[in-house]
């Protein structure tokens, strides 16, 4: 006799599980199955910040990001499976369910143009710190 029990109810959506074991000698087992399902319901979120004259970012309707950094050209960046979100002018949300398609997507687009030690402009994290380093010229005044 199957000590567990699986039904799939397809009009819910719903997965059940029963068990006639005694609730101590699956709780390990219960805790990963209930991690596994709520990762899927969480989504995932990334902030960034452009900081500068002239830098813009701006998607069309298929969530491709294109962003013009002082480059001479314009870079595509395919997001397939994430929403992108503009906060304001210059902040960028990304959200997703997938963990590494957020943050591939978000380094990509920081990866396009860091940011510069000296005038701390580029694109940046929406809670990194970034300092300023003292010039050649600043440094004797």
């Amino acid at each position: 006799m199957n000590p567990y029990s699986w039904s799939f109810d397809p009009s819910a959506r719903v997965i059940n599980y029963k068990s006639r074991i005694q609730p101590d000698s699956y709780s390990f087992y219960n805790t990963l199955l209930s991690n596994i399902s709520r990762s899927f319901l969480i989504p995932f979120f990334n902030n960034l910040k452009i900081r500068g004259k002239g830098y813009y970012v701006y998607k069309n309707f298929r969530n491709t990001i294109t962003h013009q950094l002082g480059h001479s050209h314009r870079t595509y960046i395919y997001s397939y499976f994430l929403t992108v979100r503009f906060l304001s002018k210059t902040t960028v949300l990304l959200f997703g369910l997938s963990k590494k398609d957020v943050f591939l997507v978000s380094s990509k687009v920081r990866a396009s143009k860091y940011m510069n030690i000296f005038t701390g402009r580029g694109v940046r994290f929406s809670k990194q710190v970034v300092y300023k380093k003292t010039g050649k010229v600043s440094s004797y005044r």
